[in-house]
């Protein structure tokens, strides 16, 4: 269960509640290893300091504790270096930093060194290995070295732009070494790899519905943190966070860490704290590539989902959904049905199917089939293949039969209708072995 109280210095309520209208869900795992808990420090508008604890396998938050004290400014960019050590920067651009001491009980602090002048950044966080990254108001991505676990003004230093415009992040975080994800205001998940000569590669990881979150924090190892503006944190993980891609990202929106309660306005994750597993299942990213790749492809050439579609004349939906799953190396599927609703009647049968019934969303996932209509032996309906879950609950979905050839479409998979019968979505059936 998770943890429930009232921290009446923060005014936050922790656990017990979940998202209005989202039920509970089994707990989800995480792939990662960790050293730890995943250690969150935050800052308070009147100046004080947070620390919360989660438990990275399976997003409960396990403790938050308040400073009595707050620390004489408002900070305008925060970065932890370890579970002792803070930097942040006041709005006079000098970069303090802060030594922590710190257990379930209480938060003490002190500010014990500055670098003065120069520090502007709207943004910073520090990857624990070394490098510290800010980015300016005007857009320029900045990389520093850090040679200490509590470094002096003589510790951080080199400067080295990575970037000189361009960057007009809402939130940045570090993902792993020389490795950072960051949002924009339009939506986007970015994931930049820096390389040793100061250039860089950047890859979109989701190209909407990242907009709403105004801090981002990653403890690393494909492990990702997003706060709304309603004070809710939501965790994801990235089975490979160094592929370039984001369709094997996890979405937890049914289990949140907490539905409310984050006052904080700015954020930051003890960096590093754990590794990516090597990726055990890449099932449902060959399904949501293999899906994709065929949008556009017209009806007249359906027959290479099923030799049975003869050029559109049959319905023709859910042989390319059960095309897209044995493409990908999923055996044993039942080619010759080709009712919708017949493949979630399967997906019961065996265990596979999630309801999306009353308060319950189903927690969908890359690759699962999203079913329209209640599943049944019989009927007709509407089966997608889903290639990307957002933040803000919509999904991307490619279905075949749709406007007469494969397309690409993103839903709200509360409202969205389909089939003859023009009905919602029941439920989702995950791929055997993902």
């Amino acid at each position: 269960m998770r943890l429930s109280a009232l921290v009446p210095a923060l005014m936050l309520t922790l656990g017990g509640g979940l998202v209005a209208g989202v039920a509970p869900q089994s707990p989800a795992r995480a792939d990662a290893t960790c050293t730890g808990a995943v250690s969150v420090y935050g800052a308070l508008d009147d100046g004080r300091l947070t620390y919360s604890a989660i438990n990275p396998s399976n997003g409960n938050l396990s403790h938050v504790v308040v400073s009595t004290k707050n620390i004489g400014f408002k900070p305008v960019a925060m970065a932890t270096l370890n579970f002792n050590t803070i930097l942040v920067t006041d709005p006079d651009g000098v970069l303090h930093r802060i030594d922590v001491s710190t257990n379930k009980d209480s938060l003490q602090f002190t500010v014990s060194g500055r670098i003065e002048g120069g520090w502007t950044h709207k943004l910073l966080t520090y990857d624990g290995n070394g490098h510290l990254y800010g980015v300016t108001t005007g857009g320029q991505l900045l990389q520093y070295l850090v040679s200490r676990d509590k470094p002096g003004a003589d510790q951080i230093g080199q400067r080295r732009e990575i970037g000189s415009g361009g960057f007009t992040l809402k939130t940045v975080a570090a993902a792993a070494d020389d490795r950072i994800i960051s949002t924009t205001a339009s939506g986007a998940l970015i994931s930049y790899a820096i390389n040793s000569s100061g250039g860089y590669t950047r890859q979109e990881l989701d190209d909407n519905g990242w907009q709403s979150f105004e801090n981002l924090v990653s403890p690393g190892g494909g492990l990702y943190y997003g706060k709304n503006p309603d004070g809710a944190l939501y965790w994801y993980e990235d089975d490979n966070p160094a592929d370039g891609s984001g369709s094997d990202i996890s979405y937890h929106l049914d289990d949140p860490v907490s539905s409310r309660g984050w006052t904080q306005y700015l954020l930051s994750a003890q960096p590093d704290t754990c590794k990516a597993v090597s990726s055990t299942n890449q099932l449902r990213s060959r399904i949501a590539n293999l899906a994709l790749g065929e949008v556009g492809t017209p009806e007249s050439a359906c027959d290479r989902y099923h030799s049975s579609c003869n050029g559109g004349q049959v319905a023709w939906c859910a042989m390319f959904a059960t095309w897209a799953w044995e493409q990908a190396g999923i055996s044993g599927l039942p080619r010759s049905q080709w009712f919708a609703q017949g493949l979630g009647k399967w997906g019961v049968d065996r265990g596979l199917f999630k309801s999306r019934s009353g308060s319950a969303q189903g927690s969908p996932k890359v690759g699962d089939w999203a079913i329209y209509g209640q599943p049944a032996a019989t009927g007709g309906g509407h089966v997608d293949v889903v290639t990307a879950v957002h933040p803000d609950g919509t999904l991307t979905v490619v279905g075949g039969n749709v406007s007469n050839k494969v397309s690409k479409r993103t839903i709200n998979p509360a409202t969205a209708r389909m089939g003859v019968d023009n009905v919602l979505i029941s439920g989702y059936v995950t791929p055997p072995g993902a």
